[in-house]
């Protein structure tokens, strides 16, 4: 069972581009009583969700999955290609399912970049 540190169960690194469907595959709990203890990983099959465009997401190292919030809780869910996609995959390469993923569904977020137009708009308006 993998432990996260409770500052790092969340860090978005993209936001989704469009709508798509994933299946959760887990969420994370917090392992003691404290808002600053670790977070595990339960894996459970959670079904099918709507992924709406605009999220912001953290990327998993591996595969078409990634982490959001939904309902206070952060879940972890993987992309569920349609039938169209899945015809177009070819194979049920992981790399290349990824790399579909991303090109199609996901754009880069950097939120220090957001900060930063955020403080110049707030100075300009003055």
């Amino acid at each position: 069972m993998s432990r996260v540190d409770a500052r790092d169960v969340l860090d978005p690194d993209a936001k989704t581009a469009r709508a798509f469907r994933g299946r959760i595959v887990g969420a994370y709990r917090r392992a003691g009583p404290n808002a600053w203890d670790d977070y595990k990983f339960v894996s459970e099959d959670g079904g099918s969700i709507d992924v709406l465009p605009g999220l912001k997401i953290q990327l998993e190292r591996h595969g078409a999955r990634f982490r959001m919030r939904r309902e206070g809780r952060v879940i972890r869910v993987e992309w569920e290609p349609g039938p169209e996609e899945l015809k177009r995959l070819r194979s049920d390469d992981v790399i290349a399912r990824r790399k579909a993923f991303l090109a199609r569904y996901v754009e880069a977020f950097d939120e220090a970049q957001g900060q930063a137009a955020a403080t110049i708009a707030r100075k300009l308006d003055r």
